[in-house]
């Protein structure tokens, strides 16, 4: 009788355990079932929302934070059509990112990444003397509703509409870094100062100009190295959106000090606001 008992317990324990391990299997991976039914969800769409196209399924994958299948959708002929669809594990189309391919997002995103990939070639050059935690340049496009609104500060004037870029255009880079280029680097030293800060920009822009890397502002910040216990010094010079125009010698440290002293008020004054902030 207690043979038959411990056989019992035990096979319910391993059901239960069999049960368990599909359930996490499940989450963690999806199921073949799913899958398919994703699958013929994505097909299925594709042919009655984008007939008389080339677009294609790339790849279907489960996405266990979620836990819904995406498929990644795109076309050999185009470089920016590229867009995905979200398809929940009973196979029902919960969204379609397309919108990314019209409204001038995946462009944007394109041409920022090819700036980007240029600016490296300075800062992630051997010979740039500068060290620094952050080193990177980024296009300033944002859509229509976000720029050329003058109580919002947040977008530099000199973005570009999103909305403006042309599907599969070829752009040159360059150009566009004339237009919206914006330069963002930390700078790491033993000495943090006007001075070095304005020396530094000087310095930075010249290598700027001889790579031909155009660009309309730059925000710089130098800070004290790390300490050997991952410390530092609070003590920084910083400026935001400086203009490029305004990176020359002749008064080069009045424009500096003025611009590192109004950013630092800035961030005083947004730090008191928050403190101010009335708590429910």
């Amino acid at each position: 009788m207690k043979k038959k008992t411990l056989k019992i317990i035990a096979l319910i324990t391993a059901f239960i355990l069999i049960v368990g391990l599909s359930w996490f299997a499940n989450a963690l991976l999806g199921n073949p079932i799913s899958k398919m039914l994703a699958t013929n969800t994505a097909k299925k769409h594709l042919a009655e929302t984008y007939p008389d196209t080339d677009y294609y399924i790339e790849r279907i994958a489960f996405n266990f934070k979620s836990t819904n299948y995406y498929a990644h959708i795109k076309s050999p002929t185009s470089i920016d059509t590229e867009f995905t669809l979200y398809i929940s594990m009973l196979g029902e189309l919960t969204l379609d990112t397309y919108d990314d391919v019209v409204n001038g997002f995946n462009t944007a995103r394109r041409v920022d990444t090819e700036y980007r990939e240029l600016v490296d070639t300075i800062f992630e050059h051997p010979n740039f003397p500068y060290s620094g935690r952050i080193g990177y340049g980024t296009l300033e496009i944002y859509p229509d509703e976000f720029i050329g609104n003058e109580e919002n500060d947040e977008f530099p004037s000199y973005s570009i509409a999103q909305s403006s870029l042309e599907l599969d255009k070829i752009y040159d880079i360059r150009e566009l870094g004339r237009q919206a280029g914006h330069i963002i680097i930390y700078v790491e030293g033993d000495t943090v100062s006007i001075e070095k800060t304005a020396e530094m920009m000087l310095d930075i822009k010249s290598y700027f100009d001889d790579a031909n890397i155009p660009f309309v502002a730059m925000d710089f910040t130098l800070q004290y190295m790390k300490s050997e216990d991952g410390s530092r010094p609070d003590e920084e010079v910083h400026v935001k959106d400086f203009p490029y125009e305004d990176i020359y010698p002749e008064g080069m440290l009045d424009r500096v000090f003025e611009a590192d002293k109004s950013l630092t008020e800035y961030y005083n004054k947004l730090d008191a606001e928050k403190f101010n902030e009335p708590e429910f």
